[in-house]
């Protein structure tokens, strides 16, 4: 069981501390705005925000990220960079 803070949520989820940060934010947390794509960081599908710095999550570990704060696109206003592909 991990607790990770996403979108100024606590979610307490079973997840293995290297099990990839992508599908626990799709699959276990269910924000599916979050998705698997290329798997190299390629085509920024799995990005998020990490303590506000973009990060992809396909190759994330879940160890690597507790205690921070994860922002998904649900809690992102359309414009942000993020989902408009501005940000590199």
């Amino acid at each position: 069981m991990v607790t990770l803070s996403i979108n100024d949520t606590d979610y307490h989820l079973e997840a293995e501390p290297n099990e990839l940060l992508v599908w626990v934010i799709h699959e276990k947390a269910g924000l599916t705005k979050t998705r698997f794509g290329c798997g190299i960081q390629m085509c920024g599908s799995c990005r998020v925000l990490i303590d506000g710095e973009i990060s992809f999550t396909c190759n994330k570990k879940i160890k690597d990220v507790i205690g921070k704060k994860i922002t998904t696109r649900e809690a992102l206003p359309d414009d942000h960079p993020l989902l408009t592909g501005n940000m590199n």
